[in-house]
């Protein structure tokens, strides 16, 4: 009898071609142990192969398989969870595109406007994106161009572009975002108060919702209508209502009330005792307002109730004037047991500002004075106290920014100084430019000690037209006062510095209005100034 190995199936191994002789192959005799001629564990079937015996029972087939250690299990499942993970962090964590179809954490950004002048308050509005906010606000076309238009315009809070812009012919007054949500989507809708009146805008699409009208003259707006107080729901529509003023024929004056939900007047109030009514505010439940007559100024009142029963018919009380009321600005500005208080005085440029930081016990910390100059609007933040941020900052996490205009050289007229928005007489027709120090002051502190920091410096043109005999100059300082803002951009936690300036550039022999805005990731990036000693703000600014 053969050897039962030497008639066993060998096969031919891939990685040997056909060529390749016998000669060259070592194949191993299968060695297997026997038991009366037969295979232990194997019997041979009709066609000569060798099966498993099934009539042995008692024999086990060692498959060589083995249950996994627990130490094994855990790192299997660690793998699997750092594959997803891995996957997660590209797809949610790692930048995304311009897109935003995932969260986005935006980057120092600064871009340039041609032919028109940012001006008035930074609304922050939402956008189409989520994790995204975008920046709405006025603008004021260059003056030494007839052609562009005005309006209010909305920047991409994430890189700077365009996201929509209302054009008008004539100037906008002012825009405010966040008193009413008109069409109860629960996004506050944009109040623009322009050319056509008083209007909703939708802040993501920036389509116009309606224009504040009367009844029957839905297409028109209210061209000599005031900026609106809220009020609550009166007509039970599940929107709030507004209450502003008419200026309209003398002794013709009113207060009116506003469907919030459809801008149409629902009723009013004769101002018979005023020519000219201004500044409606609305302070421990009453109305306030200043009546402008020829002789003086005085200020009135009505309640929240009389209001609400004049528009159910319901009897009215008689408005009465105020005596002690006084509507001085108030130029404090208080953070964290500190005060900063900012004087402006005199006409620029020949003005001065003095900005003065005082403690919880009003002890003089630091101050600054400078002839020629204008201290605007501060704005103020706090960061958290963290270790990183205590050790980074020094202990500086609450602390003022300001924007501060000195002229350095400016055309006098004979008749006085030339300023944004003051007219004087034209005694040379000629237009003339103003060279201004735009700088950004930035004053931190903590419990033992101030530190203030010149942050930016940039030269503006200004440049002053005469316009129907009179001078009126561009960029505006009125229209500068609010041009600073810290926010939270793409809601991570971490606060973003906006800010916008307006220059006349020379370009081609010609003079371009240029108007930049910038963001700057203020967490990330003020650290930095903190890595070398600064000088003492008195010697930067002089």
């Amino acid at each position: 009898m053969a050897n039962t190995a030497q008639r066993m199936y060998a096969p031919l191994p891939q990685s040997i071609s056909d060529s390749d002789s016998e000669k060259e192959l070592q194949v191993d005799t299968i060695r297997t142990k026997t038991v009366n001629g037969i295979h232990k564990g194997f019997e041979r079937s009709a066609n000569g192969y060798m099966i498993p015996n099934r009539t042995m029972d008692n024999t086990k087939i060692n498959h060589g398989f083995k249950s996994m250690s627990l130490a094994r299990k855990y790192c299997f499942l660690f793998s699997i969870l750092a594959c997803f993970l891995t996957i997660a962090i590209f797809l949610w964590v790692l930048p995304c595109s311009e897109n935003d179809t995932c969260p986005l954490h935006i980057s120092n950004w600064e871009n340039q406007h041609e032919d028109f002048e940012f001006k008035g308050k930074i609304n922050v509005v939402k956008s189409a994106f989520a994790n995204s906010n975008n920046l709405a606000l006025l603008f004021r076309k260059s003056l030494k161009d007839d052609n562009d238009k005005n309006g209010a315009i909305c920047i991409l809070g994430n890189n700077g572009g365009i996201a929509w812009y209302i054009p008008q012919e004539k100037e906008p007054v002012n825009l405010n975002c966040y008193l009413i949500d008109t069409n109860g989507d629960g996004t506050n809708d944009c109040l623009l108060l322009g050319e056509m009146g008083l209007q909703a805008i939708d802040p993501i699409s920036g389509q116009i919702l309606y224009h504040v009208h009367y009844q029957n003259t839905k297409a028109k707006g209210i061209s000599s209508i005031d900026m609106p107080v809220i009020l609550p729901d009166l007509n039970k529509d599940g929107i709030n209502e507004m209450i502003t003023i008419i200026n309209g024929k003398a002794f013709h004056n009113k207060l009116v009330i506003v469907c919030g939900k459809t801008g149409v007047l629902l009723s009013k109030v004769l101002l018979r005792h005023c020519e000219d009514v201004v500044a409606l505010k609305y302070e421990n439940k009453k109305f306030i307002y200043s009546c402008m007559n020829s002789t003086a100024t005085r200020y009135f009142e009505v309640s929240y109730m009389d209001i609400e029963n004049r528009y159910y018919n319901r009897s009215f009380d008689v408005i009465s004037q105020i005596t002690n009321f006084s509507d001085d600005h108030n130029n404090e500005y208080k953070l964290s047991n500190h005060k900063l208080i900012v004087n402006n005085t005199g006409i620029c440029p020949d003005c001065q500002s003095t900005i003065t930081l005082l403690d919880s016990k009003n002890n003089q910390l630091w101050s600054l004075s400078h002839l020629n100059s204008y201290a605007m609007k501060p704005t103020t933040f706090s960061f958290k106290s963290t270790k990183p941020n205590m050790l980074s900052l020094k202990g500086h996490i609450n602390g003022y920014i300001m924007k501060l205009w000195q002229w350095s050289t400016y055309k006098m007229s004979k008749a006085d100084h030339i300023i944004d928005k003051r007219y004087v007489s034209v005694q040379d027709p000629a237009t003339h430019t103003n060279i201004i120090n735009e700088r950004i002051v930035l004053i931190t502190f903590n419990d033992t000690n101030v530190h203030v920091i010149n942050a930016s410096l940039i030269e503006i043109n200004q440049l002053c037209f005469p316009i129907n005999g009179e001078y009126i100059c561009q960029p505006d300082l009125n229209n500068q006062k609010e041009s600073l803002l810290i926010t939270d951009l793409d809601n991570d936690k971490s606060q973003e510095l906006v800010s916008y300036s307006s220059s006349f550039v020379q370009k081609d022999g010609t003079w371009k209005l240029i108007s930049n805005m910038k963001v700057i990731r203020l967490e990330a990036e003020l650290p930095k100034l903190y890595e070398v000693t600064p000088p003492k703000l008195y010697e930067v600014l002089l």
